[in-house]
């Protein structure tokens, strides 16, 4: 009877250890991921993020890839309810600069940081790797070398200063790494729409594998009441990175960018020493060093 008490005691031990196990982003040394579309997915039900307008379908340069057809440039929908109407003017002016023939200007092609939430729809042509640590997870995009640091703790830095990845802290619930995100400056946007936001700014996001460990879902819960009406949801979801690669050439189609072991598998991808930066279009500028750092 001992023996088997002892028996049942020790697998519920063991179930208890694989229920507390954190999960695991990276099962290899080369394992990325790459997300389904640079537009977030609408949550299952309540107030969603902006999405593209509707009268101006968008055919991205994936789409270009796989089928030929002109792309062209993100198109948000200001009438989205979740939008303070100053917000909204912000994008019908972007809007209105894009249809009128201006370039959008992404913050990378400047060489500057994206933000969190638009971190997370980045990784498109170059994939985003995930470092878990003991004490904290460093998310890489090898889109010019952004990185993003959570810290495993259970409070803020004190008397912060606002920041463009702000202060992220983590914890693992289960099988979930949730981060939470405060202290924010307002010089990056939500999205590839240019959808701002204020120092107010408040994310908390959900990581978590699905379709057995092959893709990577997050869940994102934004607040901000200096720019939305409304707290707002989305989701994000990823497919490894290699077997994207591996299914595009198999089909024929050519990524923008490949991890391969030859290169590392993270590829140096650099911006404002790059020959081809897009400092040198209108209205682009790069960050100059006016001072000497030592």
């Amino acid at each position: 009877m001992r023996t088997v008490t002892t028996a049942l005691f020790a697998t519920a031990l063991s179930a208890t250890a694989a229920i507390a196990a954190p999960p695991n982003f990276a099962t290899t040394a080369s394992t990325g991921w790459f997300a389904y579309s640079r537009t977030f997915l609408p949550p299952p039900s309540g107030p969603g993020p902006v999405m593209q307008d509707p009268k101006y379908p968008l055919v991205t340069n994936d789409d270009f890839r796989a089928t030929g057809r002109q792309p062209t440039y993100p198109i948000g929908d200001p009438t989205n309810p979740i939008l303070q109407p100053w917000a909204a003017d912000a994008i019908r002016k972007i809007n209105a600069e894009t249809l009128s023939g201006k370039p959008i200007i992404s913050q990378h092609a400047e060489c500057r940081p994206i933000g969190v939430t638009y971190f997370l729809l980045e990784p498109m042509t170059r994939p985003m790797f995930i470092i878990q640590g003991k004490n904290e997870v460093v998310m890489i995009l090898e889109s010019f070398g952004d990185v993003r640091h959570i810290h495993l703790a259970d409070k803020h830095t004190a008397n912060l200063k606002p920041s463009w990845y702000g202060d992220s802290i983590g914890h693992y619930e289960g099988d979930t790494l949730v981060v939470d995100t405060i202290g924010f400056n307002d010089k990056t946007h939500i999205d590839g729409f240019h959808t701002p936001h204020t120092t107010q700014l408040h994310t908390v996001e959900r990581f978590h594998l699905v379709d057995g460990g092959r893709e990577l879902q997050v869940d994102l819960h934004v607040e901000d009441p200096g720019a939305f009406t409304t707290p707002w949801n989305a989701v994000q979801r990823y497919r490894q990175y290699e077997l994207v690669a591996r299914n595009a050439k198999a089909a024929g189609v050519q990524l923008a960018a490949l991890a391969t072991p030859e290169d590392g598998p993270l590829s140096e991808a650099v911006c404002a020493d790059s020959p081809i930066s897009l400092q040198f279009i209108r209205g682009a500028s790069i960050p100059t060093a006016k001072t000497p750092d030592f």
